[in-house]
């Protein structure tokens, strides 16, 4: 794999879920991520 960032690719991530129940499942998240700017320090 590539360690190139892009712009604005859509991104997955697991989250934990627990339902009314209390059951706790895995579920995927799309997320859009922008550049983040850089902060000199």
């Amino acid at each position: 794999m590539s360690k190139q960032s892009t712009t604005g690719a859509p991104v997955c991530t697991w989250v934990s879920v627990t339902d009314a129940s209390g059951r706790t499942r895995m579920e995927a998240r799309w997320t859009s991520v922008a550049a983040a700017p850089s902060q000199a320090a």
